[in-house]
């Protein structure tokens, strides 16, 4: 019987390290941007513009799966939702 070696599958560790270390600190809720300055919370489908979100660029990570750098940032609303935006781009605010 002749063992095979398979190609070993992509992983994205260090995002994953990342967002469970903000999971963590109470970053619950993932976000999305939807135009220039809106974005909404994935869970409950809540949309906040800018002047409600407080952002906060948190690290820079290689994504293997697009082969591309991505910004995680933290996200904070005036209603209390803390999250995360994994973006291409940075956002500040």
């Amino acid at each position: 019987m002749k063992a095979t070696l398979s190609k070993p599958k992509k992983m994205n560790s260090l995002i994953t390290n990342r967002v469970i270390e903000l999971q963590d600190k109470g970053y619950l809720y993932d976000f999305m941007s939807v135009g220039k300055q809106k974005f909404i919370c994935l869970q409950d489908s809540v949309c906040f513009q800018s002047p409600d979100v407080s952002i906060k660029l948190i690290d820079q990570v290689y994504d293997n799966f697009s082969n591309s750098y991505k910004y995680i940032h933290a996200i904070e609303t005036a209603t209390g939702h803390k999250g995360l935006l994994l973006e291409e781009g940075i956002y500040t605010n």
